[in-house]
């Protein structure tokens, strides 16, 4: 099976040559001389990769896939950046020219595009980046200088191995700012972004004392907090009376059995042990999920958060992060 893998992999580099020349290349209408200059650039480039001058050719055939997108062309991309590890950069180009070859009905590079596609994602490093709630209204996020959608938080997202500058801001915040080194095949990288500190010029004194202290997730907290109490007392009492009437039945029973009378108290006692079980689990979750609403619903401007970044790294990468 090694042996199958190393061949494919030899023969790659004469399939991404094959695929580029056996069909014309198709791209949007160019000028003459743009064209020229993409074809100029993407023959230098299958030359540079041929002597094993990566980060050349992949400049050169960058460039000519920018003149001129051709399939041909973004599969060379593809691979090149695979040689350099850049396997995000190759996800890109190898999805591009799947969409190129599709829209085309060139069904073969198209499939060749998604196959090796599947073959990188895995390689590529991927950054999670997550909020501590409460998150502020208009947060925005950046990578890099570069504004992030939403739909990046909280997943895993196939990122380039190189340092990151992230950013997050919201109207009235001081903006929290790190850097992090992702590095390594297949690595998983987290970054939990602190609550974010009210500007000075924001934090406002209280109307009346305490009126702070209960936010909306403080006062549903107080209402699970008596919930717990109601369904805690309840279920100790109906286990009680479960108890002393399971008792009753034992003038009914002997060792043989209990007769029609006793068995009736017996399943009457065992309906109400199930009640009393009931009662006393809503109770220790409702319970639970009012000490985690307390815990997280404290207001905003009674917590100077810490400035720092946590990072959770796979074995098979590593990270360095810091705030300023």
């Amino acid at each position: 099976m090694a042996s199958s893998s190393a061949g494919a992999k030899r023969a790659l580099p004469f399939v991404l040559c094959v695929l580029s020349l056996s069909v014309a290349r198709t791209g949007y209408a160019q000028s003459g001389t743009l064209q020229q200059q993409a074809d100029a650039l993407f023959v230098e480039g299958r030359e540079l990769l041929e002597k094993g001058k990566f980060p050349e050719a992949c400049a050169k055939l960058a460039r000519s896939a920018e003149l001129s997108p051709a399939v041909g062309t973004l599969t060379n991309v593809g691979y090149c950046n695979e040689q350099i590890g850049k396997f995000r950069s190759a996800m890109t180009a190898y999805a591009e020219a799947e969409a190129l070859a599709t829209a085309v009905g060139d069904q073969k590079r198209a499939a060749f595009a998604k196959e090796r596609f599947a073959a990188v994602e895995p390689r590529a490093p991927k950054l999670v980046l997550r909020l501590t709630p409460p998150e502020p209204r208009d947060v925005t996020l950046k990578r890099n200088g570069v504004a992030m959608p939403k739909t990046d938080l909280d997943r895993p997202v196939a990122v380039d191995p190189q340092d990151y500058g992230l950013e997050a801001s919201a109207p009235g915040f001081v903006t929290w700012k790190s850097t992090v080194v992702v590095r390594g095949d297949g690595a998983l990288v987290t970054v939990v972004v602190p609550p974010l500190e009210r500007e000075a010029a924001q934090v406002v004194a209280p109307a009346r004392a305490g009126a702070e202290t209960f936010t909306l997730r403080r006062v549903a907290a107080v209402g699970l907090g008596a919930l717990s109490m109601f369904a805690l007392g309840g279920g100790v009492a109906v286990g009680l009376a479960a108890r002393s009437r399971y008792d009753d039945a034992s003038s009914h029973c002997d060792g043989t059995g209990c007769d029609a009378t006793g068995a009736s108290i017996q399943s009457g006692a065992a309906a109400q042990g199930n009640v009393a079980t009931a009662l006393i689990a809503l109770g220790i979750l409702s319970g639970g999920g009012a000490v985690y609403l307390w815990l997280t619903g404290a207001p905003a401007r009674q917590v100077v958060p810490a400035r720092a970044v946590r990072l959770d790294v796979s074995p098979r990468g590593a990270a360095l992060g810091g705030t300023f």
